[in-house]
């Protein structure tokens, strides 16, 4: 999981992301709003953690840009102050949560894994299209793609297991669940799920199996 930290104390910037790379999260940090803005240009995040108070566009502006372009990804305000009017546009601009300086790391992980359980999908493969992994649904647009049982069991063990290629004969046990298999071969169904989705993530490894790949 991508997060992209803004915070101009150097000191509670590297705290943060020393505490945060112990988990599954790989974070890249800055301490300049402008700074963030090209690097927001130019690649995908998958949460945001951003001081009010930081150089050059502040946290708030710096909001107000993610919105623009993306209204479901999760961002974390950080503040030394709770003024009402920093509180309130924050929440109008469009923040998941509003954490006051000082603050434990564990709460700012709660936080967090509170954030990706609700609101996160689990794997972004465009900014349209992704697999969330609460309804263990892959979306479009915001929409549910449609699959059979066993093409939704197939794709549910690729998923368990993305980057890594599956064993055709562990997907025929896991998909038919130790069912007599039906004349309903292996290949008609993964030829079923790729004509569903809206890219080709479902790779084959002649002679091994499936994966499903970022």
């Amino acid at each position: 999981m991508k997060v992209l930290l803004v915070e101009d104390d150097t000191q509670l910037n590297t705290t943060i992301t020393s505490y945060l790379e112990t988990k599954p999260f790989e974070v890249t940090s800055i301490e300049d709003g402008e700074e963030a803005i090209d690097l927001i240009d130019k690649n995908t995040f998958d949460l945001f953690l951003i001081d009010i108070n930081i150089p050059g566009i502040n946290g708030i502006e710096l909001l107000k840009y993610i919105r623009q372009t993306n209204i479901h990804v999760p961002v974390i305000i950080i503040t030394a102050s709770l003024e009402i009017n920093n509180l309130t546009d924050a929440y109008e601009k469009g923040c998941n949560e509003y954490l006051k300086k000082p603050f434990h790391l564990k709460e700012l992980e709660v936080r967090i894994n509170k954030l990706i359980n609700i609101n996160l999908p689990s794997v972004k493969f465009s900014d349209n299209f992704y697999y969330c992994e609460k309804n263990k649904n892959f979306m479009v647009d915001n929409k549910s793609i449609e699959f059979r049982k066993k093409e939704k069991r197939f794709l549910n063990i690729l998923m368990d297991n993305i980057d890594k290629t599956v064993n055709t004969q562990r997907i025929i046990e896991y998909v038919w669940e130790n069912e007599i298999k039906e004349k309903y071969p292996i290949r008609q169904l993964v030829n079923g799920v790729r004509k569903k989705l809206p890219l080709d993530i479902v790779k084959t490894q002649i002679g091994v199996g499936y994966k499903i790949e970022k």
